[in-house]
């Protein structure tokens, strides 16, 4: 019991996200871990369309991702708040103005906090389109990110270590895209600029 009872404050510790944040939540995400995936594994695939996105490596270690599924997120990061600002105003910024092609509205995997949607799931690429439009999202406590790429991109992000796959990608039981990416939190202005080249190319290839 006192096993469970640890579990349950470091799931909670890690803040609000697509669950209730009370015992229930921690029972539903408990029970999906088993349907994790290898996050990190690009396998070939050699029937996928050619992506001319290229990214430099990323420096040091992939940062320590909690267990739970969700919510997804990394540990023991701390990002200074003006970076988490600028991404979260970078991604932001696509959607403003009445008319355009992007539209901000509730996050519809967090359930909370702001993300970009294409405005016509009609002109939505398939993989946004199964995301039910959504494109991106800021995780505003650490500066994370989950974004919904290009599959074609994504071995590129992935093997240059800037992120990695929502362990439940791709699932039927979840109906999150193969292509939903968790973004690392920016340590650097570098990082900073190359997430938001990642961003850009999300945008671009959404519709």
């Amino acid at each position: 019991m006192a096993a469970l009872l640890e579990d349950y404050r470091r799931w909670r510790a890690l803040g609000e996200g697509g669950l209730p944040a009370n015992p229930v939540g921690w029972l539903v995400t408990t029970s999906l871990r088993p349907w994790g995936r290898d996050t990190i594994t690009v396998d070939a695939t050699p029937d996928a369309a050619p992506s001319d996105f290229t990214l430099p490596q990323r420096r040091g270690d992939r940062p320590a991702i909690a267990p739970y599924p969700i919510p997804h997120r990394e540990l023991h990061t701390v990002t200074d708040p003006d970076r988490i600002r600028a991404l979260a105003e970078h991604v932001a910024a696509f959607g403003v103005g009445d008319s355009g092609p992007m539209v901000t509205s509730t996050s519809r995997f967090e359930r909370r906090g702001d993300a970009l949607f294409v405005r016509d799931r009609a002109t939505a690429s398939p993989w946004i389109a199964h995301a039910r439009g959504e494109i991106a999202h800021v995780h505003g406590t650490q500066g994370s990110l989950h974004v919904v790429a290009d599959p074609a991109d994504v071995p590129e992000i992935i093997r240059r270590g800037w992120g990695e796959r929502h362990p439940l990608a791709g699932r039927p039981i979840i109906g999150l895209p193969d292509s939903y990416l968790f973004l690392y939190a920016p340590r650097d202005a570098t990082d900073s600029q190359q997430l938001q080249r990642i961003i850009d190319r999300v945008v671009a290839t959404a519709r």
